[in-house]
């Protein structure tokens, strides 16, 4: 590999972007946002991603948890706020790291852009894919600013509704709507959020707290919606006042101070695993273009930051392409099945509060439990 070109600046190409570009190969991403800091609240990097992190930098790991919240624990709850269960969060990464964290978004995302930039990757914004042709040897690729690029790889890392996999992949399915939208809120941190995520079960399903800095947290809920709808704005204040209504303590306080349209983010959930192998010729797929997950696990972003540490790993073997891809599907198709498919077992779940054999706790636990074993 002496030139790769990734198309996306989320964690997948960052990641990737970093871990390629400190081997010595020539790295540019193009990103269709003028700005890498994108809008929206936080996440939660779980135990499996600080592993994934600290390989692809150390240095980068640390900064990302002075920066957020550090998670040890992950609580469940009934609707009036009681804790019924607590599980401590696995270490995989060891135990000087911590087992999770929350973090702003676009904090994340900058982080993960000034890395990438540090370890020698280019990065042009506003900036997206419009044609692609493949020869035996390179890719030939044209640009949105009327520019062309020609590379040894190209990687699509440009996340649900990707470009790349439209262009390069054109019979695979679109993204499966779930059947539910995700809303989050900033809200200031509660003091009982002190450990970690917290769950609350109750009429409408599991509402949640994940703290992102020491001041700082969001609440989240899953809304059933039968279909994606598009709502005003301004009306989402009070639409999600009316969701978070009938929990109490922590929740209660936190409906109380939802006022600002700019403090909520709402998103229809999508999911989608593309078929193997996620390659064709010298194209690839990578994080949610490849994989799109919901977010009950919180391991989208981890699972995107995996496949750019497998992905510097067997590319930096002594190996032909197609062995090396080969490879990474090896690596990465089963795990990434695994999230993808419980993810939608907890949504479905939420849609259906009380169905017999439910175990969303003990569910959540088994995976983390998978997912601590070495990628």
């Amino acid at each position: 590999m002496r030139k790769v070109l990734i198309v996306g600046g989320g964690p997948a190409g960052l990641c990737a972007a970093s871990v390629l570009a400190r081997s010595g190969i020539d790295v540019e991403i193009v990103e269709i946002s003028p700005d890498l800091r994108p809008q929206g609240v936080g996440l939660a990097v779980t135990g499996p991603s600080v592993r994934a992190l600290a390989m692809v930098d150390p240095d980068l790991l640390a900064r990302c948890v002075a920066e957020g919240a550090v998670h040890r624990a992950m609580s469940f709850g009934t609707a009036d706020g009681q804790i019924t269960r607590r599980v401590p969060l696995r270490q995989p990464a060891g135990e000087q790291y911590p087992a999770g964290f929350g973090i702003m978004r676009p904090v994340f995302w900058g982080l993960l852009a000034d890395a990438a930039q540090r370890a020698g990757a280019k990065i042009r914004l506003s900036v997206t894919i419009t044609a692609v042709r493949q020869e035996p040897d390179r890719v030939e690729v044209s640009l949105s600013d009327g520019s062309a690029v020609t590379c040894d790889l190209l990687i699509g890392a440009d996340g649900l509704w990707s470009k790349v996999r439209e262009l390069a992949f054109d019979d695979e399915p679109d993204p499966s709507f779930t059947g539910q939208t995700a809303w989050r809120v900033m809200v200031p941190r509660a003091p009982e959020i002190d450990r970690g995520i917290v769950v609350y079960t109750g009429p409408r399903g599991r509402i949640g707290c994940n703290p992102v800095s020491a001041s700082e947290m969001y609440v989240f809920v899953g809304e059933i919606t039968p279909q994606p709808t598009r709502l005003p704005q301004q009306e989402w204040p009070a639409l999600l006042r009316e969701l978070l209504a009938g929990y109490g303590t922590v929740i209660e306080r936190a409906r109380e101070q939802i006022a600002d349209p700019d403090q909520v983010d709402r998103r229809p959930l999508y999911a989608m695993l593309v078929r193997q192998p996620w390659y064709r010729g010298r194209i690839l797929l990578i994080g949610d273009a490849a994989h799109t997950v919901t977010p009950q696990l919180a391991m989208g972003a981890g699972i995107a930051i995996e496949d750019a540490v497998v992905l510097g790993d067997v590319l930096g073997s002594d190996t032909d392409l197609d062995s090396a891809l080969d490879q990474f599907m090896r690596r990465r198709y089963d795990r990434c099945r695994l999230v993808v498919e419980n993810s939608l077992q907890l949504g479905e779940w939420d849609k259906h509060p009380g169905e017999p054999g439910a175990d969303p706790a003990g569910l959540s636990e088994a995976t983390f439990a998978a997912l601590a074993a070495p990628f």
